[in-house]
């Protein structure tokens, strides 16, 4: 199997049985599942973790089950996401008509801050602070919209297609989606700036 292989050669590969091309499209391409998976379930206040990881397995064993369900109609990571989408979608219904019960023990305790080396407890304060602003948008459409447009590179007509939408309806779900981004992120910051000045 070739480095440079496409996701349409590897799931070609996975067709006649071969592990490492769905081993090299699971590293390749889980992590933007599980982040998109995320976003999707973080409203719903529940494991947001847990439940992004369960959509992510979810995702991969129907590419290894079902890999001639991609038939190039539309590019591989349009395909992809609205599967994940779907999968997402799925497990909330199935977690609304049968409600987990209480956690168990054994979560793990939360990493101890006061040990990070000061520039990298800064990185992840940001990116905490730019997934809450994510998950604070009220339209679940701007968030996807641009974590697809930003995160994913995905071009408007492919959202358009992933959204059932017009690509001037995704075009004002991005413009104001940005707008309450920016102003999320400008209080976040300030507020920020307040906590590190006492």
């Amino acid at each position: 199997m070739q480095p440079e292989s496409t996701p349409a050669e590897l799931l070609a590969a996975v067709r006649s049985g071969d592990t490492r091309a769905l081993d090299s499209l699971y590293r390749s391409w889980s992590p933007k599942v599980r982040l998109f998976a995320r976003m999707q379930v973080l409203p719903s206040g529940l494991d947001a973790d847990a439940l992004a990881d369960e959509v992510t397995i979810d995702v991969f064993h129907d590419l290894w089950r079902y890999p001639e369900r991609f038939d190039g109609r539309v590019a591989f990571n349009t395909w992809l996401f609205t599967l994940a989408r779907n999968k997402a979608i799925d497990r909330l219904r199935h977690l609304q008509r049968h409600p987990p019960s209480e956690e168990l023990d054994g979560i793990d305790p939360p990493a101890d801050a006061q040990h990070e080396p000061p520039a990298q407890l800064a990185a992840q304060q940001r990116q905490h602070g730019v997934m809450d602003c994510l998950r604070r948008l009220r339209n679940p459409l701007q968030r996807e919209s641009l974590m697809l447009w930003a995160l994913e590179d995905m071009p408007l007509a492919a959202i358009a297609r992933l959204q059932n939408s017009p690509e001037n309806t995704v075009k004002t779900r991005l413009y104001h989606g940005r707008l309450n981004l920016r102003a999320c992120l400008e209080h976040w910051l300030a507020r920020e700036g307040d906590n590190h000045d006492r």
